[in-house]
């Protein structure tokens, strides 16, 4: 009888033990909603680092209460390098994800937001799309987990807004000067970059003294200062100084026109015009990354009331 009493008892206390330890555990076995933050990628550090900064800034929303509802903040790289969305989704997971929202901090829709990534993640199957990925040794996503695709930066003011702050710190006298605006486009959706450039030449015309606002989608290679120089002739008629302004994450025109050598290319049109020509060396990143964390805390606080 007291044999069977001690052994109650011994068994008592581990159901004790273990049932203090399944307390302990609870936080991490409840389930956790995940936001993940997809960008491009780029091999340079320069065009990384203002990206992946973009994740303590977001987490110091969540902590602040700013942003209820989400756990686990990350930020991925669509290609090129890690952080990789799959090795991204993987961590999400690890620490106890039972839902993602992955957010596309792209301009507007595209080959990638459209194609790539939803390949990535599994949400469609395109062999082509796939192999194209396979060759740039892009991982594919393969869960169980929820991954809901958010919307790109056209579905905002962010990039009216964005543009108008770099054109407000570098205008000197708005109403003598010509704003041209760049992009990379894409052929297969042009009709939205189409329509995000005619936002952005509106707003600022809206926004400031300026009159003349022109737009162009010229690619970064050996083209570069062919496809500009048109423009810039244009503009030179009309005024006598001239800001040029890249509608892009990270890059800058700059970097671009110090690269393709602008000074010597446009020096003729400089000379028999004395126009000043002015070159943005900022993109929409690190230069309005608080625009971006509120647009990324906005976008992210529809979804989770979406939810309810």
């Amino acid at each position: 009888m007291m044999n069977r009493l001690l052994i109650k008892m011994k068994m008592k206390k581990k159901m004790m033990l273990l049932l203090a330890l399944l307390l302990t555990l609870f936080p991490t076995l409840q389930a956790k909603t995940a936001l993940m933050i997809v960008a491009h990628g780029s091999p340079m550090e320069s065009w990384r680092k203002p990206v992946l900064d973009l994740e303590p800034l977001v987490k110091q929303q969540v902590a602040a209460g700013k942003l209820k509802g989400i756990d686990i903040v990350k930020v991925a790289l669509m290609e090129y390098t890690e952080p990789s969305v799959a090795s991204m989704v993987k961590a999400c997971e690890a620490e106890g994800a039972d839902t993602i929202f992955a957010l596309p901090i792209f301009i507007a829709p595209s080959g990638h937001t459209e194609e790539d990534l939803p390949n990535i993640l599994g949400h469609k199957y395109n062999p082509y799309v796939r192999e194209e990925l396979a060759e740039e040794n892009t991982e594919m996503v393969h869960t169980k987990t929820p991954i809901i695709l958010g919307p790109t930066f056209y579905y905002s003011y962010v990039l009216e807004n964005s543009m108008l702050d770099r054109i407000k710190t570098l205008s000197k006298d708005d109403a003598n000067e010509a704003v041209i605006y760049l992009a990379h486009g894409d052929d297969e959706r042009i009709g939205f970059w189409k329509e995000m450039l005619n936002n952005v030449d509106k707003f600022t015309k809206e926004h400031t003294k300026i009159t003349y606002v022109d737009h162009a989608l010229i690619e970064m290679g050996h083209d570069f200062g062919k496809e500009l120089m048109p423009l810039l002739t244009k503009a030179a008629q009309k005024k006598k100084r001239i800001i040029v302004q890249g509608v892009y994450l990270t890059s800058d025109v700059k970097r671009m026109a110090d690269r393709h050598k602008m000074q010597d290319v446009q020096k003729d049109l400089v000379k028999k015009t004395g126009v000043e020509i002015v070159y943005s060396p900022d993109g929409i990143l690190p230069a309005s990354t608080s625009r971006v964390v509120d647009w990324i805390v906005a976008q992210t606080k529809q979804w989770v009331e979406s939810k309810r």
